[in-house]
């Protein structure tokens, strides 16, 4: 077995807030710590991560975070999806939007990432949704080429606040055949 396959992917529960919380951050963070300004990064980790923010969103409906988690609980990645929005280029009825998509750096390159998309994009399709979307920094080219190879075009741009600074991110969208996404 390789050591992608051996991940639980998971829906996180309101009660796994705190762990989710700090996971994010710290993804986040590793993310763009070499291409970010110290003090914005400081902003937006203060902003946008902790234990009653990501509760908030675990509660919320219309937000659902898939988990891949390692044998031992730790995170090897997340992806968080919303139902209901749109940006530039979305055009679907019932388009998905990955809010967030990041793994460990440990997991770069191990197929943690593919396997992370490939359940984001099964669970919309079996629920019914057309389309997946997201939105990328434009100066991450890692990511865009993974979501390139991932199938997803961009479409659009849309802003992106990112601490006190206002970022282009780049709209990606795929469409969604429930007969054909795994």
């Amino acid at each position: 077995m390789s050591s992608h396959q051996a991940l639980q992917l998971r829906p996180i529960l309101p009660a796994e807030a705190a762990a989710y919380a700090r996971a994010a951050a710290e993804m986040f963070e590793a993310a763009y710590r070499d291409t970010s300004d110290p003090a914005n990064m400081a902003v937006h980790l203060a902003r946008e991560f902790g234990e009653a923010r990501q509760r908030a969103e675990l509660e919320d409906p219309a937000m659902t975070v898939l988990a891949a988690l390692e044998p031992d609980g730790g995170w090897a990645g997340f992806t968080a999806l919303r139902t209901g929005s749109r940006a530039e280029g979305v055009t679907g009825a019932r388009p998905l939007e990955i809010v967030r998509f990041y793994t460990q750096p440990r997991w770069h390159g191990r197929g943690a990432a593919a396997r992370l998309m490939a359940e984001a994009v099964a669970w919309g399709a079996v629920r019914g949704h057309d389309e997946v979307w997201l939105q990328v920094w434009e100066h991450n080219a890692r990511a865009r080429r993974f979501y390139e190879k991932c199938g997803f075009r961009a479409v659009g741009t849309n802003p992106f606040l990112f601490g006190d600074e206002w970022e282009d991110d780049i709209v990606y969208r795929r469409a969604l055949d429930p007969d054909t996404v795994r």
